[in-house]
């Protein structure tokens, strides 16, 4: 038994003997270490360029796509009632913004008042970019239409 323990570690020791010789005589040329560097890179290259020709086939198509939709969406049928619907639910939002500002600010509330968190500040603020916002561009869409379309809506 203690022979073949012996002949085991003798296997182990030269089989890591050998594998430290091997990994100290294969050493790469740092010449050769570049030139697959540069590969490399030009690789990576062609890579991206294939990858962005692809991408601009796509975006490109979807670009089609959406042109043929926004044929169909700019019917006075579908464009008036949406138009109609964006200013009608800003004003609205607008509105319950003043008055909520205007019944926490009355002099009834002041006993139960409390300061307002940052994330309702956030919320606030967001609805009220928002709200100004489209309002904004659906004033700048009636009068583009008119101007280019000679509409009056």
């Amino acid at each position: 038994m203690a022979r073949r323990t012996d002949m085991l570690s003798l296997i182990e020791t030269d089989s890591v003997e050998a594998t430290q010789d091997l990994e100290y005589n294969i050493q790469i040329p740092v010449t050769r270490s570049w030139g697959a560097f540069l590969l490399a890179t030009v690789e990576a290259l062609c890579l991206f360029v294939v990858t962005a020709g692809r991408a601009g086939f796509v975006l490109s198509s979807i670009a089609g796509a959406a042109a043929g939709w926004a044929k169909f969406l700019h019917q006075d049928i579908l464009r008036i009632p949406a138009l109609l619907l964006a200013i009608g639910g800003s004003m609205f939002n607008l509105f319950l913004l003043w008055r909520s500002h205007r019944l926490r600010n009355a002099p009834a509330a002041a006993w139960r008042k409390k300061p307002l968190t940052t994330k309702a500040r956030w919320r606030i603020g967001l609805v009220l970019t928002l709200s100004v916002s489209t309002l904004m561009v659906a004033g700048a869409e009636i009068y583009f239409h008119r101007l280019f379309h000679h509409s009056i809506i």
